[in-house]
């Protein structure tokens, strides 16, 4: 002992001479000797600290030994202060915390030396200042810190109170823990959360099952029960309470499903321990009601619910609960609840007590607010309606509303605050509940799948058990399926009632649910069976006694269903909504049994009926709401008292309350559509289909699908209408109505391919249904298939003859007939269904007695065609058109009579109408006419604008065929009578425009401007506008008015017309003449304006311009003129200036005999006109034709008709001496000198020609016909006169191809040698001009000829040659030298050929496919038929 004594004075005297490791080696001597010495162990702390770093050992390495000796000398002397100081002297002045000692351990330390200080009764001072400053610089002792400060740890018992209360240290130490632990779970999810499949059913628990494995070993549950325990602040307490509840049901998410019932119990008794004490936790509240598993939700603590809602007025699961308690379908009286629920009054109350009232007046007026503003207006309605004597039950009333909910505002709360509640069982149990109750089963449904399932994952999450909420939802989806798409789950909701009864096998509501649903599929037998087996087991059930009572009517057994059913209405005892339907209910079923009663005895007198109908009244004074007893009551005034006006109300009160009463829904379309009223038929059935109630009978039943169609047709909405009338045809697709209303849709909508196969399926079906065949014919009509269309409908109409509607769509179809014929050019064709059409109408006016404005419309178009047609208006049937207008009524128009005064009277006493003014006159009063069935001032201003809009037409095409200004100064005013009643249609400007374009300029103008502001795409007016400018002389203008007009319609040939017809205002005469033929190409021949001047323009081109006849191109274009011209009279047969042109074309094509004709029609027409006028004009005309008219007859070689024609021209014409009488004085010498020859009076001719000649010497066409004919007598003196005149034209007007060639021939006739080498020389010398002229190589071949007659030989060949080469292509020359290269350049388009040239080139080929070819061209050509035969 005492020499431990001496090292430890050696150690002490060594560490005063700071000989750290000599102090160090004596210690641990000494500590070998005593391990436990205290000082030994202080002074090796001392020196170790002390000692400085070397290389062997680090200063850390000392630090930790010297805090260990420290720590093990405080541990064997606690009470002793010196190692205490010298442990916190070397924290204080080192970083041994936290590099060497953990925040754990030092505050531990920290404890035991404040322990070791109070027992010591030392200051502690120091001790805090410390730990406060290490807080202070090392924020991340936190947690330790805090958890050394828990109630119960030796430094907060010591020195706690210096550095925080209790409270703030678990609370903190709490948010400490939190934070950390959310963190990790976070780190630990995102890290494995990848690693599983978001697929899989346990994909949730699988996660939380590494959540749990951090929350497993939590203290965070315990220190907030700790908290909670120590807690004086009641407000505090609450919100860590609630925040200890959140923490719990996340702690509870976590677990396994082994623990997680347990510990349910336990946070469940936490959250009713809550609610018991009122407490402030929202979330509290919610759980609670979430987590009671009721039986029944009219057995609810209706109280606490009342209280629930006062505290927390705004959330959504306190409103819902809140407007079931106000429902009247639950068994909750509201205003007896909140009447028990107020304090009363004078009650004195502590300060707390106190507080907590204002608190709940205060949510208690933000309720009031609440309820106010949502039924305000209902209370305003509810005061004005009391009599104001009665003001004491006014304010009453007024009180009752505002304690509660209205039904209407418990929709609108349960509708809105459910979105709020999506995770609350309870909410959706009670809404579903509310739907069901209401019979909306089909909304329902939704939030029933909703509620299974969030119980699903309440079980599964957090280890909920609520077996009975669980069974009333399978109960509410088994009658859901009974009701919704039934039968169709039918089955899943027996298998919902069977495995319910396996669990619970006297389960009424299952066995009661199986019979309903054996009632619903009319199976009332097993239905009976079972309800009987029911009400043994539990015979007060009042609602299984109704249902067997109900069963057993079925059956027959109608006493004992009576007597049932009078049982179940004397038990019914409550007063509530469901009570009250509940006995409305089953009077209805006795009144029904009733019926059913009196309809299988047959009771004459009606006693059943009686009984049924006092019952049904009893029923609705119970409740006016219940819709089956106004339906029945409906059935009875409608079957058994025929009172349809009663019956339509009742029905109407039933549907208004039930939208799913499909029997009165289909009595009240019946009604509606029967007036017809399709609008509110529409209305009915869109609600019959829009209810859920009746689907399963819209399933067999399509009927208010088409209503809902055929309303929307009826508001031309056709395409909505598809849709329905589809819908209809999947309901049943042997409903031909609904397939009419759909083809009418489709053809409205211009789907008329798609409209035609639909009445097709529709005839298939029915073929007798006439309005399918009707409206096939009229689409057929619209794709232009006429001749189908009217055997159609001829057939309808023999079929229903008095059908207005078939005769007048035969009438359209006719009418639209001839008007495409028209169109198309078969214009005669296009009368005679015309002249049909008059007839048909004739029909319909006379014998059916129909005025439909349609009718004259059509007759109106008809009779257009009779005036544009004129070849054929002497075919209009005149007589029928009389028996037309006699037999309709007609008040009169006397404003336009006075102008125009066309009346039926007054045409019929016209004498000397012709026939096309007859047609005008029928025309207008046909337009006159379209109104005459009702009073004109009462029709629609539109509708009269119209009327003068038609008649303006009338009266302008009356003018534009007669000419008579009386018919302008009518259509003028009746265009703007209809511009006055409506300004915005295009068409009556520009009739407007067209009549004031002869009398006012700038009004015709005017008008056309506003036809194109009102319609700028309309090329009529673009082309009337040109018009007008170009007769105006304004040729730059109308050029650019019809540039526009080619930019918007280039197809039509109108433009080009009138651009050629500016071009020849231009004297541009080519390009004018490419746009007359351009014009009437696109026309394909049809307009009668570029028919007329096309001709015109041909005409004008190849009248004295030397053509030869043997030209194909000029013979093409004379031919299609005379085409044109042929098309042009069958519209204007008595046109003088188109005759004209028409007889120079047929005899230039000499054609004489349609000459001849037309020349007698030209002659009648001139006379008639000289006859009425006596114009020496149209006497001069008539020698004209006279003149013209005598060269066909000479080409007919009617020859003294000839001269006798020539003599009476001749004679008139004889004083004039102009260019045309000088013209025609030729003419008629030619004829008389030609006549005379034929005649053989050679005297005469021979006087014709000198006339000829001293008139005019200078024609080389007169001089070579003159001495062909001097040539043809055959005298030799004769012929030498023909040479001399010929050699004399030569002499005097120069070498003439013609002349020249002529006198050729007669040389080579003469076989003049000493001529023909002359003759010879001169033909090849033509220059290279004159042979492009001789286009048929004339020249060549007299030159051949020449050359035969002279030297003997094939020479002649040569000039072919030498043509070939000069003119490649020319036909004549290679036919010379190369048939083949003939025939190549004829078939490749070189050269025009006749059909009949080509065919002959090709049969010259021997070749049988080119003889085909020929006979294919040209069957007339007799040498390919001998050629064909020869091949066979």
């Amino acid at each position: 002992m005492s020499d431990i004594k001496q090292l430890l004075k050696e150690a002490k005297q060594e560490l005063t001479n700071r000989d750290y490791e000599e102090t160090i080696e004596i210690s641990e001597k000494v500590l070998k000797l005593d391990p436990d010495n205290y000082f030994a162990h202080i002074f090796l702390g001392k020196a170790l600290s002390s000692l400085p770093a070397s290389n062997n050992v680090s200063s850390n390495r000392n630090l930790e030994r010297a805090t260990n000796h420290y720590v093990s000398a405080a541990k064997l002397v606690p009470d002793n202060l010196l190692a205490w100081k010298g442990l916190f002297l070397l924290f204080r002045t080192t970083e041994v915390v936290p590099d060497i000692l953990s925040y754990d351990e030092y505050f531990d330390l920290c404890g035991q030396y404040a322990d070791a200080l109070l027992k010591q009764e030392q200051s502690q001072v120091e001790l805090i200042n410390d730990i406060k400053l290490l807080k202070k610089t090392h924020p991340d002792c936190q947690k330790a810190f805090y958890q050394h400060l828990k109630p119960g740890s030796l430094m907060a018992e010591t020195i706690g109170r210096h550095l925080s209360t209790p409270q703030d240290a678990l609370l903190n130490l709490i948010k400490i823990l939190s934070n950390i632990e959310t963190t990790e779970i976070g780190k630990t999810l995102s890290q494995n959360r990848l690693k599983l499949k978001a697929s899989d059913p346990d994909y949730q628990i699988k996660l939380n099952s590494f959540s749990w494995e951090i929350i497993k070993n939590s203290e965070i549950d315990q220190l907030y029960n700790q908290l909670v325990n120590i807690l004086a602040d009641d407000q505090k307490r609450s919100e860590i309470e609630n925040q200890w509840l959140e923490y719990r049901i996340k702690v509870l998410k976590s677990m396994p499903l082994d623990v997680k019932k347990d510990f349910f119990t336990k946070v469940k008794e936490m959250v009713e321990d809550m609610v018991l004490v009122n407490h402030q936790s929202l979330l509290a509240w919610q759980k609670y009601f979430e987590w009671t598993d009721y039986e029944d939700l009219d057995n609810m603590d209706a109280p606490l619910i009342i209280k629930y809602f006062k505290k927390f007025p705004k959330d959504p699961l306190a409103m819902i609960l809140y407007s079931w308690l106000s429902s009247k379908l639950s068994k909750y009286d509201i205003k007896s609840l909140e009447s028990a629920n107020k304090p009363p009054e004078g009650h004195k109350k502590t300060e707390k007590e106190t507080d907590i009232k204002d608190v709940d007046e205060t949510n208690e007026d933000e309720v009031k607010d609440r309820v106010e503003d949502e039924v305000k207006d209902r209370v305003e309605d509810e005061v004005k309606d009391q009599d104001e004597e009665a003001k004491e039950d006014e304010e009453e009333d007024l009180d009752d509303i505002e304690i509660g909910l209205l039904e209407e505002e418990v929709v609108t709360v349960l509708t809105e605050n459910i979105v709020k509640c999506k995770n609350n069982i309870l909410a959706h149990r009670i809404l579903c509940q509310y739907y069901l109750l209401t019979k909306e089963y089909e909304a329902a449904l939704p939030y029933i799948k909703n509620g299974i399932s969030l119980i699903a994952y309440n079980i599964k999450d957090l280890g909920v058990h609520l077996p009975l909420t669980k069974r009333e939802f399978s109960l509410d989806l088994a009658t859901v399926y009974t009701y919704v798409d039934a039968p169709k789950d039918h089955n899943a909701a027996l298998k919902l009632y069977d495995n319910i009864l396996s669990g619970d096998f006297s389960n009424i509501q299952a066995k009661m649910g199986k019979g309903i649903i054996f009632i619903e599929r009319k199976n009332w037998k097993d239905a009976m069976t079972l309800l009987t087996q029911v009400h043994e087991q539990s015979p007060n059930n009042l609602e299984v006694l109704s249902e067997l009572s109900w069963s057993k009517a079925h059956m027959g057994y109608m006493d004992e269903a009576l007597a049932g059913l009078d049982t179940v209405i004397k038990g019914i005892k409550g007063m509530d909504l469901r009570s009250i339907d509940f006995r409305a209910l089953n009077l209805w079923r006795q009144a029904k049994v009733y019926i059913m009663k009196h309809a299988s005895i047959n009771d004459a007198k009606q006693e059943n009926v009686k009984c049924a109908f006092k019952l049904l009244i009893q029923s609705i004074k119970i409740l006016d709401t219940f819709a089956p007893g106004f339906s029945t009551l409906g059935d009875i005034y409608c079957h058994y008292y025929k009172d349809h006006l009663r019956a339509f109300k009742c029905y109407f009160k039933a549907f208004d309350l039930d939208a799913g009463d499909y029997t009165a829904a289909k009595y009240i379309t019946e009604t509606y559509a029967s007036k017809p009223n399709w609008q509110a038929a529409s209305s009915i059935a869109s609600r019959l289909i829009k209810g859920e109630k009746a689907k399963a009978e819209l399933r067999s039943n399509n009927w208010p699908f088409r209503v809902v169609g055929i309303a929307h047709l009826e508001k031309q909405e056709e395409s909505d209408s598809i849709e329905w009338f589809q819908s209809a045809l999947r309901v049943d697709p042997n409903d031909v109505e609904s397939w009419v209303g759909l083809g009418q849709a489709y053809h409205a909508c211009g789907r008329i391919e798609a409209s035609i196969k639909v009445f097709d399926k529709a005839i298939q079906l029915r073929p007798s249904h006439t309005f399918a065949q009707y409206f096939k014919a009229i689409s057929l009509c619209d794709v232009g298939e006429y001749l189908e269309s009217l055997d159609i409908l001829e057939k309808v109409c023999q079929e229903a003859a008095t059908e207005e509607s078939f005769q007048i769509g035969l009438v359209e179809v006719l009418m639209r007939c001839s008007l495409d014929l028209y169109s198309q050019g078969f214009l005669l064709k296009s009368v005679s269904i015309a002249k049909d059409t008059i007839e048909r109408i004739k029909i319909i006016i006379s014998e059916l007695k129909c005025e439909n404005q349609q009718v004259w419309i059509y007759l109106s178009q008809v009779l257009r065609l009779f005036i544009w047609i004129e070849s054929k208006v002497d075919t209009l049937p005149v007589e029928s058109l009389v028996s037309i207008f006699e037999n309709s009524q007609f008040s009169g128009s006397e404003e336009i009579d006075s102008v125009d005064n066309i009346k039926i009277d007054t045409l019929l006493d016209s004498t000397t109408d012709d026939n096309v003014s007859i047609a005008c006159k029928f025309l207008i009063l046909a337009s006159k006419y379209s109104v005459s069935d009702q009073k004109f001032t009462d029709i629609a201003g539109t509708v009269r604008a119209s009327y003068w809009y038609n008649i303006g037409i009338s009266e302008l095409t009356a003018f534009i065929t007669l000419k008579e200004p009386q018919y302008r100064d009518a259509a003028i005013f009746a265009f703007k009578k209809s511009i006055q009643l409506q300004s915005n249609t295009s068409e009556t400007w520009i009739g407007l425009g067209i009549a004031t374009m002869d009398i006012n300029f700038r009004v015709s103008q005017h008008c056309f401007i506003k036809a194109t502001a009102l319609e700028p795409k309309a090329t009529n007016t673009w082309f009337n506008l040109a018009m007008l400018g170009l007769k105006k002389k304004d040729t730059e203008f109308a050029q650019q008015v019809l540039n526009k007009l080619q930019s918007l319609a280039p197809q039509d040939s109108s433009p080009w017309l009138g651009m050629a017809l500016i071009l020849e205002e231009q004297g541009d005469i080519i390009g004018s003449s490419k746009l007359f033929a351009h014009s009437f190409i696109l026309s394909n021949g049809r307009s009668k304006a570029a028919q007329f001047m096309y001709a015109k323009n041909v005409l004008e081109n190849h009248i004295n311009n030397g053509d030869d006849e043997r030209d194909i191109e000029t013979v093409e274009k004379l031919t299609t003129a005379s085409i044109a011209l042929e098309q042009f009279f069958k519209k204007s047969p008595d046109s003088q200036f188109a005759l004209q042109c028409a007889l120079l074309t047929l005899e230039r094509l000499h054609h004489y005999e349609n000459a001849n004709e037309l020349a007698n029609r030209l002659i009648g027409i001139l006379e008639k006109k000289f006859e009425k006028t006596q114009d020496e004009r149209e006497l001069f005309n008539f020698a004209i034709i006279k003149g013209q008219f005598a060269r066909i007859h000479l080409g007919l070689g009617n020859f003294e008709l000839s001269i006798e024609n020539a003599d009476l021209s001749q004679g008139i014409i004889s004083e004039s001496s102009d260019e045309k009488s000088m013209k025609t004085k030729i003419s008629n010498h030619i004829c008389l000198g030609l006549s005379y020859f034929f005649l053989n009076d050679f005297d005469q001719t021979l006087n014709q020609f000198q006339e000829l000649l001293s008139i005019s010497k200078d024609s080389k066409h007169l001089v070579v016909l003159i001495a062909k004919v001097l040539y043809d007598v055959g005298e030799s003196d004769t012929k030498e006169i023909a040479l001399q005149e010929l050699t004399e034209y030569i002499a005097t007007s120069g070498a003439d191809l013609l002349v020249t060639l002529t006198i050729a021939a007669m040389s080579i006739l003469d076989d003049k040698r000493e001529d023909l080498s002359i003759i010879l020389e001169e033909l090849k010398a033509l220059p290279l001009s004159k042979q492009i002229i001789d286009k048929h190589k004339d020249a060549p071949y007299l030159i051949e000829e020449i050359t035969k007659r002279l030297y003997r030989n094939d020479t002649g060949k040569q000039v072919w040659q030498r043509s070939a080469y000069f003119f490649p292509n020319n036909l004549k020359v290679w036919e010379r030298l190369d048939k083949n290269i003939q025939r190549r350049i004829a078939s490749n388009g070189q050269n025009k050929v006749t059909a009949e040239e080509m065919s002959k080139l090709y049969c010259e080929s021997k070749n049988l496919r080119s003889i085909q070819r020929g006979m294919f061209l040209c069957p007339w050509n007799v040498t390919a038929v001998k050629a064909l035969n020869e091949c066979f």
